[in-house]
């Protein structure tokens, strides 16, 4: 039987619900958790090196459900599920979420899930992809999305934002978004055995400049809620902190997904950034 740690009856108000006035007001959202993991490491050395932080998976957890916008109790827990198995030491975790009031005469109405790592590693991976494009970008977008919906699963597009070209003058204006896909491929996989078809399918050639015009750009900005490098590339993409063109197309897509690295919601991340030089193409879908 592995070691448990306990958070309890933590009280935070979120958007949740299906009925009119449950998406217009914020409601009390009440959550405990239980996290499974072998703490004998921790309790031999007395550093938290060696253990479960809690303090950071209750952070995210707090920063998730404010910024989020569920219809369903169930899909709120399961994403809470999914920030603490993120730490692979947490064996198993055990969510109970409650809505009080919720119900006439009953005092709240809650959902308990529980998930292993072994139920984790049978789900399908979730991937943000990012696309970018200034030759004949209103081609080459929503091709590269319809190639990819050949090879992996297409949750949601972003719209289309226009975007000044980085680091160069010379270069004509990008046409940028993000797509949320699920995929059994691994980073890696994915990389190397769809986005860079992709990119070649389409006619991307690669220059020593990075900021060089191209007819697509396909790049992993999230996966899983994984912090991983794939050759010289970084996941998270360190630019999603710094480039309102990536955060905010993101932003639309998950605005309560937590940056793994930072802590951060992609909402909060997106409203930090200067939109100058970013404009949304009204009528134009991915």
């Amino acid at each position: 039987m592995t070691d448990q740690i306990h958070i309890k009856d933590l009280l935070l108000r979120a958007v949740i619900g299906i009925n009119p006035e449950e998406r217009a007001n914020r409601q009390d959202v009440l959550m405990s958790i239980t996290l499974n993991a072998d703490t004998r490491a921790a309790g031999a050395s007395d550093a938290i090196e060696d253990a479960v932080n809690y303090r950071t998976i209750t952070k995210r957890v707090i920063r998730m459900v404010e910024n989020s916008r569920f219809y369903l109790v169930e899909r709120l827990a399961d994403e809470i599920i999914l920030l603490c198995l993120a730490d692979p030491r947490v064996e198993a975790a055990r969510v109970l979420v409650e809505k009080p009031g919720a119900l006439r005469f009953a005092r709240s109405v809650g959902v308990e899930i529980l998930r292993t790592q072994a139920d984790l590693a049978a789900r399908p991976n979730r991937a943000f992809v990012l696309l970018g494009s200034n030759i004949d970008p209103l081609k080459n977008l929503p091709a590269a999305v319809a190639l990819l919906k050949e090879r992996v699963t297409v949750v949601a597009t972003s719209p289309i934002y226009e975007t000044a070209p980085v680091g160069t003058t010379d270069s004509t204006v990008f046409q940028n978004g993000a797509t949320l896909i699920h995929t059994q491929l691994s980073a890696a996989e994915l990389k190397t055995q769809v986005l860079l078809p992709i990119e070649e399918a389409l006619g991307r050639v690669r220059t020593e400049d990075k900021n060089a015009p191209r007819t697509i750009d396909l790049d992993i900005a999230l996966f899983n809620y994984a912090v991983l490098d794939l050759g010289p590339r970084h996941i998270p993409d360190p630019d999603l902190l710094v480039y309102a063109h990536m955060a905010v197309p993101l932003a639309d897509l998950a605005p309560y997904y937590v940056h793994p690295e930072t802590g951060q919601a992609l909402a909060e991340i997106a409203a930090t950034l200067s939109r100058e030089g970013i404009k949304q193409q009204p009528g134009i879908d991915l």
